[in-house]
């Protein structure tokens, strides 16, 4: 399976019988957080100077999600996102390996050699925590001994850090899963956005005048803290204000967590269509109303919140 996956990035890459180097590296990159990105730019500098391609190998699922089955994995973006972010972080070539228990079982050897092989690579780098094949013997000392055997350097590149603190995946989940969603896109260096299909709810924003496209996201996509918040909704190449609201409906005693946009300024059919919201505030948790009129008038307010801080035409005085 891996010998084939890189064969094809190589066969895909080649426009002659004798193809440019690579320097190369490896990882599952979910997100492609800003410590990626300064990763890929190290990657995409040193293949500029030596004249050789820049490729980023992404593992999907991500290793633990196979070794540990017990517990559970999400994702910060689906993987063709991952892809396009990583071509777009200066990667001239990203292959997807399928990670699974016959590839944890590859020894580093047996990894770094089919590089060579078949990616003709010159150069590997990895952030400080680099450590490939079976069981994670392949640290960066090991994989230099190699190297000098095969014809390749290693490269560590020190990590990004932001206020004192390593960029890494899981911090920004936990950020995100606390609402503190300005801080997890300081990290990403953009703000979370999630991908889904609109789907046909209960309708029952609409029978209240404010109504709002079910937003259907990938069962193993993060979403952010229950609550309402502040969007961005991004559609067609557009982009309109939008108030989000994320969890289970506790005025109506709803058992399903949805993702629900009321889009200001909008008029259409969605249904069916493909869109991404934009996180931007948590403005506050979900309440339980004693009645309709007491749910409109808090969602009035939400609204006029969200128009403040989106920027558009509000004032503070409005929000009391």
């Amino acid at each position: 399976m891996l010998r084939e996956v890189l064969a094809q990035i190589a066969e895909k890459e080649s426009h002659s019988a004798n193809p440019s180097p690579s320097v190369v590296t490896i990882g599952t990159f979910d997100g492609v957080h800003r410590g990626h990105q300064h990763l890929l730019g190290e990657v995409a500098r040193h293949a500029r100077a030596s004249g050789a391609r820049a490729i980023a190998l992404s593992f999907n699922p991500r290793p633990t999600e196979v070794l540990r089955p017990d517990m559970p994995s999400f994702y910060l973006c689906s993987i063709e996102e991952r892809v396009e972010r990583l071509r777009a972080a200066g990667a001239d070539a990203v292959a997807v390996i399928p990670f699974t228990r016959d590839v944890a079982r590859t020894s580093a050897l047996e990894f770094v050699s089919l590089l060579v092989e078949t990616l003709r690579m010159r150069e590997l780098v990895g952030g400080p925590d680099l450590a490939l094949g079976r069981g994670r013997e392949g640290t960066p000392d090991v994989l230099r001994a190699f190297g000098a055997r095969l014809g390749f350097t290693v490269t560590i590149v020190p990590g990004l850090e932001i206020d004192g603190e390593a960029v890494h995946t899981s911090d920004i989940q936990r950020l995100l899963l606390a609402g503190d969603i300005e801080r997890a896109a300081i990290r990403l260096g953009r703000p979370y956005q999630v991908e889904g299909q609109i789907v046909h709810g209960e309708g029952r924003g609409r029978t209240i005048g404010i109504p709002t496209a079910n937003v259907a996201v990938g069962e193993k996509i993060i979403l952010p803290r229950d609550g309402i918040y502040a969007v961005h909704f991004l559609y067609n190449g557009q982009r309109w204000p939008g108030a989000a609201s994320l969890g289970y409906r506790p005025t109506f005693d709803g058992t399903t967590r949805l993702l629900e946009v009321h889009i200001l300024d909008f008029h259409g059919d969605l249904y069916g269509k493909t869109c991404r919201v934009e996180f931007v505030r948590w403005l506050r948790p979900e309440l339980r109303f004693t009645g309709i009129d007491a749910l409109i008038e808090q969602i009035a307010q939400d609204i006029r919140e969200v128009r403040y801080v989106l920027g558009i035409r509000e004032s503070p005085c409005s929000l009391a």
